[in-house]
């Protein structure tokens, strides 16, 4: 009995401390609440309708070879796998490097309520999107199969506990592994060894996609129907509990239920014993701390110059997003890395030219092709900023250190400037580099290259605009762990929202009008762009001037 309310009492510390924190301007709080409200409109119903879509139409082309369940299962696996692969840094960063670990480990707590309160409240705060995934996934297969309604009851259980294999793989993993490096008395090393092997797998993916062919899912169907189920088969292997979900859902099968509970729960007694035996151990190795932090503040006291103000609190920041590993990981690599993400597009996508095709149209000045690739830049440029999450938690990386932005003889107008300039400098080398090699090699004309850098320039100080003002008014900045300060705020999501947005104006709206006036110049296109950008870019200079610095003020006085 004290064993549960044990787990109960620290499960709901755990939920609390995870929580977005709020402001006390009534004002902030609408404006977050309206805000909040707009992104959900824009990204969380249109990835749930698309979701929804591919399962119904799938279901309903395979149901004459009774295959139906194959969009269905398609589906949970790849919820699956975005539990497992997002969910891993998050675990390990609650098991082992979060601030309540040196102040837990004293209490009379067994290890196994305090790793399984850890568990429990990252599988409540990260799992309501992959439930909402697989609720939608699951109206759309009922209604393509015409199946009663109330089925859902019986798989009410599987819906809610989908993500428990996947993530219970992710933390039996960190388990093994920071087991074995219990002996490196070094948090810091250990976070920037995790970079490493992030970066490593970036690499591994990069490689896997140059290997891809053409990838054509009405093929892969018709493979799957003459008897090609390798996939699926593997799956299954890994992710036992799918079928029996499936086989829930569809026939009210209670047997199915019963075993799925069982596979469950045996997932969960294997990770919670070898808790038992190895968390411990490891966990008081992580919490010991070694005097290389001293040696490098000597080192930085010795070899401190002066600087402007603004230069150094530019400086500051970008020394906190690269030395920080959490924030390296998640708002510095993507800026290093996102042509794997466009050459993965490019490799599935319906505009495979090969490069000597490119640097055809170009040399014949093909207005379409250099339109593709003026909406391109441009929606990298809006996208990028949002994505890297580096102007969206402007404040609250700050953290329990937010009354530092008070007391320090800077003014609120340059440390906001600064946090602007750091996201916009970041992404927009990010962004360009890549690009301009990308224009040399396929000839892209100098006049053109110089119009793209105005287009991106824009767009990106647009969307760093954005993503300061907002973090602005509601900062999250109750966090033990700085993996805390990107997860679960909102800030970020907003946005990420409101740059898909803009996106879907401005390249969805321009592929579709330019369409119908190719014979229109380029130049005249780029400038409607350009206008269009600098509109936008404008409105949110004037309100962030005014209204950013206040919210500043109002949530240091909150």
């Amino acid at each position: 009995m004290a064993s549960m309310t044990n787990y109960l009492s620290l499960t709901k510390v755990f939920l609390k401390n995870l929580k977005m924190s709020q402001s006390n301007n009534k004002k902030a709080r609408r404006m977050f609440t309206f805000l909040l409200i707009f992104t959900l409109i824009f990204i969380i119903i249109p990835f749930l309708l698309i979701s929804a879509i591919f399962v119904y139409d799938t279901t309903i082309q395979l149901m004459d070879i009774n295959y139906e369940s194959i969009g269905l299962q398609i589906m949970c696996y790849l919820v699956s796998i975005f539990t497992f692969v997002f969910t891993f840094p998050v675990i390990l960063n609650e098991f082992y490097f979060s601030n309540d670990i040196e102040k837990l480990m004293p209490l009379p707590l067994k290890p196994v309520e305090l790793i399984f309160s850890k568990f429990t409240a990252c599988f409540i705060v990260e799992n309501v999107v992959q439930v909402l995934l697989i609720f939608v996934s699951i109206l759309s297969y009922i209604l393509a199969l015409k199946i009663k309604i109330s089925n859902i009851l019986l798989a009410l259980i599987p819906i809610l506990t989908l993500p428990i294999i996947p993530m219970v793989y992710a933390a039996i993993i960190c388990l093994i592994i920071m087991y074995f490096a219990k002996f490196i008395k070094n948090k810091e090393l250990i976070k920037r060894i995790s970079s490493v092997f992030v970066i490593g797998l970036f690499f591994f993916f990069f490689f896997v996609v140059s290997s891809l062919k053409d990838f054509d899912f009405e093929l892969y169907l018709e493979n799957f129907a003459n008897g090609n189920h390798q996939l699926l088969t593997t799956m299954n292997y890994i992710f036992p509990s799918i079928n029996l979900f499936i086989d829930t859902l569809t026939n009210q099968n209670i047997i199915s239920l019963i075993v799925y509970i069982l596979i469950n729960l045996g997932f969960i007694a294997l990770f919670l014993i070898l808790a038992r035996f190895i968390y411990l151990d490891s966990a008081i190795g992580m919490s010991s701390k070694d005097t290389s932090p001293h040696r490098q503040s000597t080192k930085l006291l010795n070899n401190m110059k002066e600087h402007s103000i603004f230069t150094s609190y530019l400086s500051k920041e970008f020394k906190v997003l690269v030395r920080t590993p959490s924030f390296f990981i998640n708002c510095i690599i993507i800026n290093i890395f996102w042509p794997v993400f466009v050459y993965t597009l490019y490799k599935v996508g319906p505009m495979n030219y090969s490069l000597s095709q490119m640097q055809e149209f170009i040399t014949i000045g093909d207005s379409s092709f250099i339109i593709k690739l003026l909406l391109l830049i441009t929606g990298i440029s809006i996208l990028l900023p949002a994505m890297n999450s580096i102007a969206a938690s402007s404040f609250s990386r700050e953290g329990k250190h937010f009354s530092f932005i008070k007391y320090i003889p800077v003014a609120y107008k340059t440390q906001w400037l600064s946090k602007f300039f750091i996201s916009f400098i970041i992404a927009i080398i990010g962004i360009n580099f890549y690009a301009t090699i990308f224009y040399i090699i396929i000839g892209l004309s100098f006049t053109n290259i110089i119009m793209f850098y105005l287009i991106s320039i824009l767009a990106v100080s647009a969307i760093s605009l954005i993503g300061v003002y907002i973090d602005s008014i509601q900062p999250k900045l109750i966090w033990d762990d700085e993996n805390n300060a990107l997860r679960e705020n909102y800030n970020t999501f907003i946005a990420m929202g409101l740059a898909i947005l803009i996106f879907g104006i401005i390249c969805g709206g321009s592929y579709f009008y330019l369409y119908q006036r190719l014979n229109m110049t380029i130049g005249y296109i780029i400038y409607v762009i350009i206008l269009c950008l600098l509109f936008i870019n404008i409105l949110f200079i004037l309100l962030s001037a005014a209204n950013g610095t206040r919210n500043i003020r109002d949530q240091e006085e909150a």
